[in-house]
């Protein structure tokens, strides 16, 4: 239950693991919320098991900036030791890293530079005595919540705080038009405002077939916009034309981030950047492309603003592709163009996002290679890692199980292929899938890298390489019974953009090989 801002454990845990009585449990939080600003979450102690009792830690600022890079002050009044499952900045060496524990072997202050969650009411702290280090952690797509209250954790020798996260609305905007996910290092209303100019059927950047010859004018004012973009956010943008390539003509649009550390090898966020052009099944083929792919470009540019904002150990490398609709020309260009000592450590995709959670739509996780498609685990590691980092930014646990659900019991087609809309699930499926038809089909194919693609539904969509395919059908498919389309869609592209900002921040301290 939640009282105020303090968290409390349920009435069974509370009766064995804390010998203090409900009711005082609350008065205390209640209190504390009075005498103690900083302090906002609550939990257990007791002297038989060793848990730090609640007044011996104070947290500030209060809340804390959700979706923003900040300095928290932790403040420890006996010893203790903190951990903090979030990206945190090394003092050291500027780089983030993916959680730190504080030690204090004594009383005193200590600050880090974390980034806290950008969807979730609460960042948590885990407690235990000093020295520690191991931190048993609930399952990756569990709530922190459902952990603590869970039997599991029970068996764990620490405790816990909750500590209050508020992310601040853009000015002029309600939460109807998206103003709840319009802030911080990246945003779901960024993205909107970019697919608003760019998947308008009079900007100009619609056409974009193939491209079948060498400068097609179309084509090029796409390129050239989007290598401004990546110019601004302070990557060396490069136009690469494969002259030689099979037809049709191969061109793409890549921004380069040298790594400080391991400069050779890179990591790499991609979408492809065509549409599929008239004749294309199912649909004839489209004009504008909102869905496929536009909504996939403009979270790449919204994951790659935000990761420009920092340094990393591996090359950050954000490219567009051609022809991803005719064959793969152009990533197929661009992976036999890799220098020589040059090696991809993993690789991130979007394709077809946008309309999918929280709408009535299956948000498709996909990662590859995969060895056995009636089994689920060929690619383990990925898979716990992101559904990690998105339900510890966002309340999806409860999609993510029954995306679990539906894979087992339904299968990928049916999240891809059939529009299942009429029954209103909320659901997130990351799996390992041989269904790959994107750009990471290559990657995984061709280098053997574990490659990753966020997509949604498109063989079961009427609009589905078709003319329909434009943002305004994005918007009326993702209207809700309790939300609007525009506020539903900025929702989506801010999930997915913060969900492959932070895996790319993961993945750059500790990339993920394929181990089958």
């Amino acid at each position: 239950m939640t009282v105020g801002g303090c968290v409390t454990l349920n009435d069974s845990l509370n009766s064995e693991r804390h010998p203090v009585s409900m009711p005082r449990i609350v008065a205390i939080c209640i209190s504390l919320l009075v005498l103690s600003a900083p302090l906002a979450g609550c939990f257990g102690d007791s002297d038989e098991i060793g848990l730090i009792p609640v007044g011996d830690l104070g947290i500030s600022p209060t809340p804390l900036a959700g979706a923003q890079l900040q300095t928290v002050e932790f403040t420890a009044s006996s010893p203790m030791s903190v951990h903090i499952p979030y990206l945190v900045l090394d003092g050291t060496t500027g780089l983030a890293t993916n959680g730190t524990t504080l030690q204090f072997i004594s009383p005193g202050i200590q600050e880090v530079e974390m980034i806290a969650p950008s969807n979730a009411e609460h960042a948590h702290f885990l407690l235990g005595e000093a020295g520690r280090e191991d931190w048993p952690m609930r399952a990756s797509n569990e709530s922190w919540a459902d952990w603590f209250e869970s039997d599991d954790f029970y068996l764990t020798p620490y405790s816990w705080v909750g500590h209050p996260v508020f992310r601040e609305n853009r000015s002029g905007f309600s939460p109807e038009e998206g103003s709840l996910h319009s802030t911080g290092i990246i945003d779901g209303l960024t993205v909107y405002e970019f697919m608003e100019v760019f998947a308008d059927p009079d900007s100009g950047y619609n056409d974009l077939w193939g491209p079948f010859v060498p400068f097609d004018p179309n084509y090029d004012r796409a390129l050239d916009f989007i290598q401004g973009e990546l110019s601004s956010y302070g990557y060396d943008a490069q136009i690469h034309r494969y002259l030689v390539s099979s037809s049709p003509y191969a061109v793409n649009v890549c921004g380069y981030k040298e790594g400080t550390v391991l400069p050779d090898e890179w990591l790499v966020l991609g979408a492809h950047l065509d549409v599929a052009e008239p004749g294309s099944g199912p649909g004839g083929g489209t004009r504008v492309g909102a869905h496929d792919n536009k909504a996939g470009v403009a979270v790449i540019l919204e994951a790659a603003r935000g990761l420009a904002q920092f340094d990393h150990r591996r090359t950050i490398v954000v490219c567009f592709w051609s022809n991803e609709e005719n064959g793969y020309d152009g990533s197929d260009s661009w992976i036999d163009d890799i220098p020589d000592g040059v090696t991809v450590t993993n690789y991130l995709n979007a394709d077809a996002v946008g309309t999918n959670w929280p709408g009535y739509y299956t948000l498709v996780v996909d990662c590859i290679p995969n060895y056995d498609d009636e089994m689920l685990g060929d690619q383990w590691e990925m898979i716990r890692l992101l559904e990690w980092v998105g339900s510890n930014n966002n309340n999806i646990s409860n999609a993510l199980q029954l995306g679990r659900e539906l894979f087992h019991s339904e299968g990928y087609a049916s999240m891809k292929d059939v529009d299942s809309s009429d029954q209103k699930r909320q659901s997130i499926s990351v799996h390992d899938s041989d269904r790959g038809r994107s750009d990471y089909e290559r990657f995984a194919d061709q280098l053997g890298v574990v490659s990753v693609d966020w997509g949604s539904l498109t063989g079961g969509s009427d609009c589905y390489h078709g003319a329909c395919d434009t943002l305004d059908t994005m918007l009326d498919m993702m209207v809700t019974d309790n939300a609007t389309g525009q506020q539903n869609l900025i929702e989506s592209f801010d999930l997915i953009s913060w969900w492959m900002f932070t895996a790319a921040m993961h993945l750059d301290e500790t990339p993920i090989y394929d181990e089958s």
